[in-house]
């Protein structure tokens, strides 16, 4: 992705357009940093705990060749900013144990008719049915186990409920 100033705004670009300014045609065949299009920087960042902003050009953007460990080129580059989290850690908590829960709900429902039909008309549940609940079950109470065992934030944010 390129990027370029035009009237004092950043524009991206997917790809350079054929007509730039006073270049009626060909304008691809020529050197975009010529044109004013420079690449676009996407920093490494956390989506989790952080957040990218403020697309705007920066002239000495470190970008060391064998060559010239030293060298720099113009780029556009967002600004990476650190994301408030409002919620306490007890609310996180509840947050991912409520996803947990409506995870636990979504592979049990395909068997709930067993239970049904157990429950209203004492037939028996199959044990390979009663042995895979258990196992939804048991692997949900160690994750909530784990999610209340968090104090940090982040790592709430961060816990992978799925299994």
């Amino acid at each position: 992705m390129k990027a370029r100033l035009e009237a004092g705004k950043v524009v991206k670009y997917s790809q350079i357009p054929n007509q730039v300014d006073n270049i009626l045609g060909g304008a691809r065949n020529l050197n975009p940093e010529d044109l004013g299009f420079y690449d676009v920087v996407v920093p490494d960042y956390d989506p989790v705990t952080q957040s990218i902003s403020n697309l705007h050009m920066e002239s000495s953007y470190a970008s060391p060749t064998l060559e010239d460990p030293n060298a720099t080129r113009t780029v556009f580059i967002y600004d990476v900013n650190d994301k408030t989290i409002s919620e306490t850690v007890d609310e996180l908590k509840q947050r991912r144990i409520n996803e947990l829960n409506s995870l636990v709900y979504d592979k049990l429902q395909p068997t709930d008719f067993y239970i049904t039909r157990f429950t209203e008309k004492a037939v028996s549940i199959p044990s390979a049915i009663q042995i895979a609940r258990d196992a939804i079950r048991t692997t949900a109470e160690t994750k909530e186990n784990e999610i209340n065992a968090l104090s940090d934030k982040a790592a709430i944010l961060k816990y992978d409920i799925n299994f």
